[in-house]
């Protein structure tokens, strides 16, 4: 079934998200019929495909970029599974009834037969090694604990569904090359009735043995018009208003397509963190130094790693910290990236390498990436922003 999200511990790093649900509400899943998810009609076509042919593959792998709805796509097309109501509509798609009994137990993320494996299963897992870990990737044991085992096992509903379970892998790009083999013996030889959906936003760290046995459905950002659409549905259901023009137009550059950037956005406010941060990353642009850049990047993630751990005195700040000042690191990345779209969108290659600003936003976000190894690999954090700032301000070679 849809498993309940793990009580978090001082192991578990804050997320990037809003204060998360109680630890005994399951997650819920609001997006339950195809024609409802927003863009990837190329996508939803070849399932409908599947859906129509009555003999549907057993494994799937949803690619694209991270947060452009795969997983809503993968939780709709389990919801047509699962549901002995999924017939033609008006229009010829094969869909469920909205309000039927699968369909509520999908919503509410409690139907017994929907699997969705992430790697923060490891904090419930019968493996008190496991439950220990990090949670950096998907375990072995979290692979054989929560998928191999249960599809074993016989069919919590029994009705003419057409399918019996649906295990939903998200990141599986995570998967250890352990799990992955763990993993290809099921799909090798599947259960009947079992389909199997990895989602992934690095589809080449999967092993090639996997990805031979696995339809593949490509996924894409969705366009502005799309984002557009997205936002309004966001706004409406979480009750938020209409978001501003001025932090609309932020919102549609930073997320580039990806819904999911967008909501976390959002979520964080990280519309502030462009404000304070934008007239430093203008001056690197331009390329000045930018004095004082240091110290209001750690504030900004002092502050939040702060507010993270509120209340939860099992919690650790070391951990929210080093969380903070990667995810800070990540926005300085996307917002360098989005400048650099700006600048080189109607560019030649000849007319980027002549650009001098170009190469400056090059140049920083090379020194993002190497800050990010810096900091994975346990160095000063302060060290790591000061460094870091200094390091995209120097005029890259060849722009002097």
């Amino acid at each position: 079934m849809a498993k309940r999200a793990p009580k978090p511990s001082a192991e578990v790093e804050p997320m990037l998200a809003p204060p998360a649900a109680p630890a005994e509400a399951p997650p819920v899943h609001p997006i339950t019929l195809l024609d409802k998810v927003i863009g990837h009609p190329q996508a939803k076509k070849n399932l409908q495909t599947a859906l129509h042919s009555g003999r549907v593959h057993h494994a799937w792998i949803f690619h694209g970029p991270a947060g452009v709805g795969k997983l809503t796509t993968a939780v709709a097309f389990a919801a047509a599974l699962l549901d002995p109501t999924t017939q033609p509509d008006l229009g010829g798609n094969l869909a469920p009834e909205p309000g039927s009994a699968v369909q509520n137990l999908i919503r509410a993320g409690t139907h017994p037969d929907l699997h969705i494996i992430a790697k923060e299963l490891a904090a419930i897992s019968r493996v008190d090694q496991v439950r220990k870990s990090k949670q950096q990737g998907i375990a072995k044991d979290v692979v054989e604990e929560f998928l191999i085992e249960p599809a074993t096992r016989s069919r919590t509903l029994h009705n003419d569904s057409r399918a019996g379970k649906v295990f939903i892998v998200d990141e599986a790009e995570l998967l250890g090359p352990p799990a992955q083999n763990a993993l290809l013996k099921t799909l090798e030889e599947p259960p009947a009735g079992t389909v199997i959906i990895l989602i992934t936003s690095a589809e080449e760290r999967l092993l090639p043995t996997i990805r031979s046995r696995a339809q593949r459905v490509p996924f894409s950002p969705l366009d502005e018009q799309e984002m557009l659409k997205w936002l309004s549905r966001r706004s409406g259901d979480a009750g938020i208003g209409a978001v501003e023009p001025a932090k609309r137009s932020w919102l549609l550059r930073f997320a580039c397509g990806s819904p999911g950037a967008a909501d976390i956005a959002l979520a964080n406010d990280l519309f502030s963190w462009d404000q304070a941060l934008r007239p430093a990353l203008d001056q690197i642009e331009r390329g000045q130094y930018p004095v004082g850049a240091a110290s209001a990047m750690a504030a900004l993630i002092d502050d939040r790693a702060g507010a993270s751990i509120k209340g939860r005195p099992e919690a650790s700040k070391d951990a929210a910290n080093k969380a903070w000042a990667r995810r800070l690191l990540s926005f300085v990345a996307e917002d360098l990236r989005s400048r650099l779209r700006l600048r080189t969108a109607k560019k030649s290659s000849a007319d980027v390498e002549g650009d001098a600003p170009a190469q400056r936003l090059l140049s920083a976000i090379d020194a993002v990436a190497a800050a990010e190894g810096y900091l994975a690999s346990n160095v000063n954090q302060t060290m790591v922003i000061e460094n870091l700032v200094a390091q995209m301000a120097a005029e890259p070679v060849g722009t002097a």
